[in-house]
């Protein structure tokens, strides 16, 4: 029998031999980090699913995925994908990671660790591989992307198919990313303009973050002016994401524009 989640999409489909992923590929690299993270108890990946996205998993779906992601994590070996230990400095010089941004990156995650546990969920730790991507937003975009959560966000986007690529053996698709940082549509009615034409025209292709999922964790750098109930986990950022009317604007930009939770 088919399991259909919240989003009414079917993990077993017509026309399609055996089980079809429903989820995103943000939500099961998340999957599969929170089970490796955890010694693979299948509680801290249903605990993931719900507080993240107020997604409940049959037992026999939930197994699926469960087997589906640790084969995909016998493919994904080596110490770059261990979660980073912050005071081994030497392994964080070993895969790239600028010592310039040894402070700030550890600050960046911190931020998260904190919302996680303030809202009552167990937080998902960053890999050596996830972090160079942190760091290469970080290096490239701090001036037109200011808000820290955000270039941890698009980061995450990075590494999300940075891992499918390996798991898939295939190049990184990414050329809907780097075409969407290039134009900056966020910054001004212009930009947005003229990254639309773009994508009119047929030169570029639209980022598409709206089916692949925003981030691992999605963190909310208001400076407390936006609170969130234990209740909610982080479900309603990822509500107020993957629903956003305007799909080319940073996360943070969403965040303020549509969360029930601003102060406007």
């Amino acid at each position: 029998m088919a399991t259909i989640n919240p989003k009414g999409v079917s993990n077993w489909k017509d026309g399609k031999k055996g089980f079809q992923s429903a989820l995103n590929n943000c939500q099961q690299i998340g999957l599969m980090l929170a089970w490796q993270q955890n010694n693979w108890k299948n509680s801290s990946g249903s605990d993931f699913l719900k507080t993240r996205y107020k997604i409940t998993l049959p037992v026999r779906t939930l197994s699926a995925y469960k087997r589906r992601l640790r084969n995909y994590s016998d493919q994904i070996l080596g110490s770059e994908h261990l979660v980073v230990d912050w005071g081994d400095f030497e392994m964080l010089n070993k895969y790239g990671i600028p010592q310039s941004q040894f402070k700030q990156l550890f600050e960046m995650n911190e931020f998260i660790q904190k919302m996680c546990m303030d809202v009552g969920v167990d937080p998902i730790s960053p890999t050596y591989r996830s972090l160079k991507w942190w760091a290469y937003v970080n290096e490239y975009f701090s001036d037109s992307i200011v808000n820290a959560t955000d270039r941890q966000i698009i980061g995450d986007q990075f590494f999300v198919r940075d891992l499918f690529s390996i798991i898939n053996k295939t190049d990184i698709l990414r050329s809907d990313l780097d075409m969407w940082l290039m134009y900056k549509p966020w910054i001004s009615q212009s930009n947005m303009n003229s990254y639309i034409s773009k994508i009119s025209d047929g030169s570029i292709i639209p980022v598409d973050i709206m089916n692949s999922g925003w981030g691992i964790e999605i963190a909310d750098n208001s400076d407390g002016s936006r609170t969130y109930p234990k209740g909610y986990g982080l479900s309603v950022l990822n509500w107020l994401l993957s629903t956003s009317p305007e799909p080319f604007i940073l996360p943070s930009q969403i965040i303020e524009k549509y969360s029930i939770f601003a102060k406007h």
